[in-house]
């Protein structure tokens, strides 16, 4: 009866490791048109759509142009996650700094502890004082649920600020709907 067994079983285990997946893994771009879509969670496309408006919105609006000298620097608060979800907001807040830093309105301030000892480090040996950052980003991830004869609405909204000696300078949001049956 051992004999049988355990042929079996190691029949049984090859089928379940083999059998488990029939389509071949295949790259596509992140974020893009072939990406899965999900009601239940913000995907990577919602990310990247959400970014990209943000930040053309704010070099759009000529919130930066007043601040001088090029590049103005920034610091990055908190981004304030009120989803049901256990998110990574540096999914947005670094896709929005990326793109400010190369824009060359923009330098972010590090938050790494040892790029901010090395900051002060050069300061001092140059006889000079660490300035401060001129404005300052924060946000919010808020999501709204809804269902409806058996269909499925969320909508996520990310609101972004600039703040500059404690006065908002500029403000949006985007707001990015879903729905599934």
């Amino acid at each position: 009866m051992k004999i049988l067994i355990l042929p079996v079983a190691a029949a049984l285990a090859a089928a379940a490791v083999s059998g488990c997946s029939s389509d071949a893994a295949r790259r596509i771009e992140a974020g893009g048109p072939r990406s899965l879509v999900s009601v239940n969670k913000i995907n990577m496309a919602d990310w990247n759509e959400a970014a990209a408006s943000l930040v053309n919105d704010m070099l759009s609006s000529g919130c930066l142009d007043s601040f001088k000298p090029k590049p103005v620097k920034m610091a990055v608060g908190r981004i304030v996650n009120r989803t049901s979800q256990a998110i990574e907001t540096d999914l947005l807040s670094r896709q929005i700094t990326i793109a400010l830093n190369n824009s060359g309105n923009v330098r972010v301030v590090s938050s790494d502890a040892y790029s901010r000892e090395q900051e002060k480090y050069e300061a001092f040996i140059n006889d000079k004082k660490v300035s401060l950052p001129k404005l300052v980003m924060t946000g919010k991830i808020i999501e709204d649920r809804e269902s409806v004869d058996g269909v499925r609405e969320v909508t996520y909204i990310f609101m972004l600020s600039l703040s500059s000696g404690g006065e908002v300078v500029w403000e949006s949001q985007k707001q990015i709907a879903k729905q599934a049956d």
